[in-house]
């Protein structure tokens, strides 16, 4: 489908739909579309820290995803 045919598609449904919770997350997302996406910028220590747990997994120190997920929190400070 050409960019021209999907662009009049849309329109077309956006003009049949009575749902306003959609109208209002598409024209979030199209408001959204044209700003690009700051970059996370690592300090010095989230990268140690990032960095020893690579280490731990090389040396097949595995973790569950939910002691993962809690420990890269503690290591970011977040």
């Amino acid at each position: 489908m050409s960019t021209p045919e999907l662009r009049k598609k849309l329109i077309a449904r956006i003009h049949a739909t009575t749902d306003v919770k959609l109208l209002r997350e598409v024209e979030r997302m199209l408001k959204d579309a044209g700003r690009e996406i700051a970059p996370f910028i690592t300090t010095p220590g989230q990268k140690k820290a990032i960095a020893k747990s690579r280490a731990a997994l090389k040396r097949g120190r595995i973790r569950d995803a939910k002691e993962g997920d809690e420990a890269v929190r503690e290591w970011l400070g977040k």
